[in-house]
């Protein structure tokens, strides 16, 4: 057995931070080796060294949508046994490999000063999966602060072709883009964690990570021109509450409603990503030039797959209702399937050689 243990955001509000951390967990714990080997895999819970324990279990608010996530993470996600930053090279003892990634784990704001994002503590085969940092410009600082951190991971993945050119400009190293974790998993293997429910008469499914003017007149527009109700999810207590909502859907609930919806409107990376698994009918909404910033993750993905077109930094004169042909799309998803889990096997099998040479 390949004993691997993997970083990411933990332990968070955010459905896409939750599911990209499923998909990764079950697509390495479904993998055989070419010797025959198959691979455990254990969450390193680093959140709740500080995050978690300060931000959640201090705040009743907090701790009441935590608690919509944890049953999820309590059935489908194992964490290894650790208290303490300072018990995390303890865990050289027991891995044959470390993965960072995927998610926003190298954006400066979350990693400047915690250099567990880029496994600076680990002494085993190393190597990041899908790591992004959520924007196309790092300071100098930032640079500083990972470039010894970067320079000793054994491999480089990005989930954005962005993310490669950051590498290949600051760190003069050869990034690898591969998918999104979410998108390691097939629509088949999605749907089998939704649960059963009667389809709704038809709705907009709405799901905000930060509520804007631009997000509200599109919603309104959509709204008048298909008739249709909007049911509305968010991303934390605060987005929520300005929405007139007391609690946020569980994982599976969210699944659910963002997989029958008949349109969807987001401004999240993983929403928009759902829906072109799901074939949904999605406008992407951002608040700023669709290739700045935050944005950036979303728009190199939806270009990558033909979708360009999806993502609206103002709201066009006409909306387009019609449905997406989405068979040349699914063949491109499922080439990068195939490609980013080959990456995944690769350094799997290199971690595995590395252990019987040992």
């Amino acid at each position: 057995m390949l004993s691997v243990y993997g970083i990411t955001l933990d332990h968070t509000i955010n459905y896409g931070s939750c599911f990209q951390t499923y998909a990764l967990h079950k697509a390495i714990t479904g993998m055989e080796l070419s010797s025959g080997e198959r691979c455990s895999y254990q969450l390193i819970p680093i959140r709740t060294f500080k995050e978690v324990a300060r931000k959640t279990y201090l705040s009743p608010i907090m701790a009441l949508f935590r608690s919509r996530f944890a049953s999820f993470e309590d059935k489908h996600l194992t964490f290894a046994d650790l208290h303490s930053v300072e018990e995390l090279p303890s865990l050289n003892k027991k891995a044959d490999a470390f993965v960072c990634g995927s998610d926003v784990i190298w954006n400066p704001d979350f990693s400047r000063n915690q250099l567990a994002y880029y496994l600076d503590f680990a002494k085993k085969y190393k190597f990041s999966y899908a790591a992004s940092f959520g924007k196309a410009e790092i300071d100098e600082e930032a640079i500083s602060a990972v470039r010894k951190s970067i320079s000793e991971l054994n491999e480089i993945s990005v989930r954005e072709k962005t993310g490669a050119d950051v590498i290949r400009r600051f760190f003069d190293r050869t990034a690898t883009v591969v998918a999104d974790p979410v998108l390691l998993l097939t629509r088949d293997e999605w749907e089998s964690i939704i649960p059963d429910a009667k389809k709704k008469k038809g709705y907009i499914f709405v799901y905000i990570t930060h509520l804007n003017q631009t997000m509200k007149e599109f919603i309104t527009k959509l709204k008048k021109a298909t008739g249709l109700k909007v049911i509305y999810s968010a991303y934390g207590p605060k987005q929520a509450l300005s929405q007139g909502m007391l609690l946020v859907q569980k994982p599976q609930k969210w699944l659910q409603l963002l997989h029958d919806a008949d349109y969807v409107v987001t401004n999240s990376f993983h929403a928009t990503v759902f829906s072109v698994l799901f074939q949904r009918k999605f406008f992407t909404v951002t608040k700023n030039d669709k290739d700045k910033g935050i944005n950036v993750r979303m728009n190199d993905f939806l270009t990558s797959i033909g979708l360009g077109d999806r993502i609206f930094s103002v709201i066009p004169e006409q909306l387009n209702l019609s449905e997406i042909v989405y068979d040349d799309i699914s063949r491109k998803l499922e080439t990068m399937r195939e490609q980013s889990l080959e990456f995944l096997r690769e350094n799997l099998e290199k971690a595995y050689l590395q252990k019987t040479e040992q």
